[in-house]
């Protein structure tokens, strides 16, 4: 279920907009309906052009896109509006079913709903402020300024035919839906979330052991391989140069090369490592030495998660680490194609019990997302749109398919 797009660049705002014409019959023509809906329904799940038309031209605007110099991107747009209409049309049925409506919403609902249109339109009125200022001149109060900004916003509304009442709606059928997936949600029991996020838990141990890369990309957020560290380091660089030919003659296959240009860079910045290492063997403090010699400024007092058969890190500086006794204390200094490097253990790394507890969380809003979103595909496949793929300006899929065919 998508969400509308109600605020963009300001920069982007003033943009040419290219608008297509049609006449007041195609406004009224269905671009989507469900020709047998549910009984009762009449036509509430029909989305005439104009109800589309006027959502993509709002869309269209507030991205500063054009349909001549954004062709492509505007026919993702039409699909997406559409889309996102049709469902929507879905999600309040559904949630009506449920005795979720516009009129069941609390007064404390409804404050909210203001005071986010509030805030929503806030950020339009600011959004014109330099092109504001420019039309007022050098001389105006906050009062004339506000005035001009909503002028200026009312205007590019007026090229849509959206109304600042839509904002209300737009706001008020997101606060259905989200009532909604959470009514749904509480079909959804504690023990098929534990059982979810064990089976996350179990995949991301078994691609641990087979996919080190694929583990280290997706699933760290699930699972922390026994003998995990947080460390720390003091990088001494090499110049930037010797860096880009020793990386360009390792991807050749030239080590020899590679290495020849690698030490000569390395001899020539060893006297700093030397320093940070011996202000270090004789007391100073760790961050103190790191804040001193460390190139990698970014890195002064940050944790490192390093896991024992990491692929990203160099297995000289993985070796290092995990060579290190205790919490605290630091390894030799470590040579790499970067650079030399001094590593210090600072922590086991281990789940929190805040983050175990955001595991469950995250596993339950997933399942209940996923139940939702069922809940709406499931009505689809029962009540299928039609849509008018000549008034969408769309190519329809099964011509499409028949074309693939022959």
């Amino acid at each position: 279920m998508m969400k509308k797009i109600k605020q963009a660049a300001a920069a982007l705002i003033s943009a040419s907009i290219f608008f297509t014409g049609c006449s007041q019959n195609a406004a009224n023509n269905p671009v989507a309906f469900i020709e047998n809906p549910p009984e009762g329904t009449g036509d509430r799940f029909t989305v005439t052009f104009s109800d589309w038309n006027r959502e993509y031209k709002y869309r269209m605007g507030a991205g500063g896109y054009t349909e001549e110099k954004d062709a492509e991107l505007c026919t993702q747009l039409r699909k997406e509006v559409i889309e996102y209409l049709t469902q929507e049309r879905v999600v309040l049925y559904l949630a009506e079913q449920m005795d979720i409506t516009a009129a069941s919403l609390s007064d404390e609902e409804v404050k909210k709903i203001d005071e986010q249109v509030q805030k929503n339109l806030k950020k339009w009125y600011e959004s014109y402020e330099a092109d504001a200022k420019l039309a007022l001149g050098s001389d105006f109060t906050e009062d004339e300024l506000l005035k001009k900004e909503q002028e200026l916003f009312e205007k590019f509304l007026s090229q849509t035919g959206i109304t600042v009442e839509d904002f209300t709606m737009w706001e008020t059928n997101e606060q259905i839906r989200l009532k909604f997936i959470e009514k749904v949600g509480e079909s959804v029991e504690d023990k098929t979330v534990d059982d979810f996020v064990q089976s996350t838990i179990d995949s991301a141990k078994e691609m641990y052991e087979k996919d080190i890369a694929t583990f280290e990309k997706t699933y760290t957020a699930f699972y922390i391989p026994e003998g995990s560290r947080k460390v720390q380091q003091i990088v001494v660089m090499i110049d930037d140069i010797s860096a880009s030919e020793v990386k360009a003659y390792r991807k050749d296959g030239d080590d020899e090369k590679a290495d020849e240009i690698l030490n000569a860079a390395l001899e020539k910045v060893k006297f700093r490592i030397d320093e940070a290492y011996e202000k270090l063997q004789n007391g100073e403090d760790w961050k103190k030495v790191q804040e001193e010699y460390n190139d990698e400024t970014s890195t002064n007092d940050v944790d490192f998660n390093l896991y024992p058969k990491s692929s990203t890190i160099d297995k000289k500086i993985i070796e290092a680490a995990m060579s290190i006794k205790n919490k605290g204390e630091y390894s030799e200094i470590q040579k790499t194609d970067a650079g030399w490097s001094i590593i210090c253990y600072k922590d086991d790394l281990k789940f929190t019990d805040e983050e175990i507890k955001s595991l469950n969380d995250q596993g339950r809003e997933f399942l209940v997302q996923q139940e939702s979103y069922k809940k709406v595909t499931d009505f689809l496949k029962d009540y299928p749109y039609v849509l008018n793929y000549e008034l969408l300006n769309l190519e329809d899929p099964e011509s499409t398919t028949a074309s693939e065919k022959q």
